[in-house]
């Protein structure tokens, strides 16, 4: 299950619109891999599902749409009961030039996270 921990509003049409779909993507990704018998919190050095690691179960995702905009999507993982979970999007970065300055708001997010 995906749910948005932030207002989308920012963001236009488009961009929420490849969100969504990079969202949709992860979640199949991780349907995946776990249904191979690895559970989520047992993926190690997979960069297309967890590109960065920030701590307190946050991750970012890099979704690359096929007009070349890139999207980081700073992410929680939850497992629920009966081995389900929950995908939360708290924050998504369009980037625009090259570089990880987008990192730093994320860690910086993940600091001050309560939950």
């Amino acid at each position: 299950m995906i749910e948005y921990k932030m207002e989308l509003k920012k963001l236009d049409n488009k961009e929420k619109e490849l969100v969504d779909r990079a969202l949709k993507k992860l979640e199949k990704q991780i349907d995946i891999i776990e249904s191979t018998g690895t559970p989520f919190e047992k993926i190690f050095n997979n960069d297309s599902i967890k590109y960065d690691i920030l701590g307190k179960n946050f991750y970012t995702y890099k979704f690359v749409a096929e007009n070349s905009s890139q999207i980081r999507i700073l992410y929680r993982f939850v497992r629920k009961d009966n081995n389900l979970y929950t995908i939360e999007c708290h924050k998504v970065e369009v980037k625009r030039r090259s570089g990880k300055e987008y990192i730093k708001k994320f860690e910086e997010y993940v600091k001050t996270y309560n939950e």
